[in-house]
């Protein structure tokens, strides 16, 4: 093999399809009523116990919003269109092969219940939520950017850079 080659195809024995490395699509929703997001106390590992955005990965023949809602809807319980959603940020997580794609909604008065994926499922103001109980802390700047643009009044498109824990927002000035 050189420089620029496709990598070598892996095809399963059994069904013949190609089994290559990819990396996985992982949606996430974070809805948002009032000053509050959409959280959900996850049953299953990793971290179960712990808070988290609805999020899950990408099945084949779903569109990114489809997998979105549906992830909002299996974990919360929560059913949205997705023509309701809108692009909220995306980024690449190397260090563990995916690509992250979240959306974002804004709702009033909504019903949820937790799926069988979730142990409870709340909206949580930014002084509210259990900082200490998050699932995955090392995503912390984009809740943090979700709580921004809720006393901002705006939401932006941002690009995250998640090996220095940065966003950027796709619309500001100065914007690459």
């Amino acid at each position: 093999m050189h420089c620029g080659a496709a990598a070598p195809e892996a095809i399963c024995t059994r069904c013949g399809n190609n089994r290559a490395p990819a990396p996985k699509v992982l949606v996430a929703c974070f809805v948002f009523q009032g000053e509050r997001l959409l959280w959900m106390r996850r049953a299953c590992a990793p971290q179960a116990g712990f808070w988290a955005i609805p999020a899950g990965f990408m099945e084949l023949g779903e569109s990114l919003a489809e997998a979105a809602a549906r992830e909002l809807r299996e974990e919360t319980g929560l059913v949205l269109d997705p023509a309701e959603l809108r692009l909220y940020s995306l980024g690449s997580i190397t260090q563990i092969d995916q690509v992250y794609i979240a959306f974002r909604a804004t709702v009033g008065e909504v019903e949820w219940r937790p799926g069988a994926e979730a142990l409870d499922v709340r909206f949580f103001a930014e002084h509210e939520l259990p900082w200490s109980e998050i699932a995955f802390p090392g995503a912390n700047y984009s809740i943090q950017m979700a709580y921004d643009d809720i006393r901002r009044g705006s939401h932006g498109l941002y690009l995250a850079r998640h090996e220095r824990g940065e966003l950027s927002d796709q619309f500001a000035r100065g914007s690459v």
